[in-house]
């Protein structure tokens, strides 16, 4: 598939950081970083709560197989990742929710260690107090895990929730700045697109880039938030179109 920009004006070099120096603020459960069904898990799961429901995009939630308190949920990560929040909501559609939780994280699954207090003792987070209102939780200093679990400490009847985990994969903060280049050219120059989508920013664009191994440039539309993709050759002239619109970036 080929794809052809006529250019409007002719830029200035400009540069756009790539996946390597963005906020360590992913969405880890379900995001650009996010996990499988698999890797979710609990201590126990009610037939009318199943655990894919722990989402923040289900308008539902999981829930245990009885009220009570010590249930857990619990995520296996695609990598070790720095953990920096913990988000939390209430079931959708019944008056189910935690009110406070501890948190448990681990490198391989077996061995597990508590999130503390300042003083030793395990720390105990705030939780929700309706069905749908977003807790954030921050994580202070550095949190590395594989795993976690967040387990109930308080709440209504059956202690639903829906969980999300913000942070990012080991890798990406201590890897270099990946920068992106807008770079003059020619009028009619064509491209094989590798993947035509959408993302809400440019940055992103350019980590959906970075992650796809034959991707060596992109183009993103800012009123559109489409992202496209691409794959040059060697001896390619390369374009930009102006700044109203579409943005034309390659490795630098």
């Amino acid at each position: 598939m080929k794809i052809v920009i006529q250019t409007i004006t002719i830029l200035s070099t400009v540069t756009l950081c790539g996946a390597g120096c963005s906020p360590c603020d992913f969405d880890l459960v379900t995001g650009p970083y996010g996990v499988s069904d698999d890797a979710l898990t609990a201590s126990s799961t009610h037939g009318s709560c199943p655990i894919q429901r722990v989402r923040f995009s289900s308008s539902h939630g999981w829930c245990p197989a009885y009220t009570g308190d010590g249930h857990y949920i619990q995520v296996e990560f695609l990598a070790v990742s720095t953990l920096k929040a913990i988000q939390t909501r209430g079931r959708g559609d019944h008056n189910q929710w935690v009110t406070l939780y501890s948190v448990n994280t681990s490198m391989d699954g077996l061995n597990w260690s508590s999130i503390l207090n300042a003083t030793g003792s395990i720390k105990v987070f705030p939780g929700n107090v309706d069905r749908n209102t977003v807790v954030t939780n921050t994580l202070e200093g550095n949190v590395v895990a594989k795993y976690i679990r967040i387990i109930s400490v308080s709440g209504t009847s059956y202690r639903s929730m829906r969980l999300e985990v913000k942070g990012c994969p080991v890798a990406n903060v201590s890897s270099t700045c990946h920068k992106w280049e807008a770079r003059q050219g020619s009028t009619g120059d064509g491209f094989s697109v590798l993947v035509d989508t959408d993302a809400s920013n440019q940055g992103l664009c350019g980590l959906k880039c970075y992650r796809q191994s034959e991707c060596d440039s992109f183009i993103y539309d800012v009123n559109s938030f489409r992202c496209r993709l691409l794959k040059t050759s060697p001896d390619s002239s390369y374009i930009t179109v102006n700044l109203d619109g579409v943005w034309y970036f390659t490795k630098k």
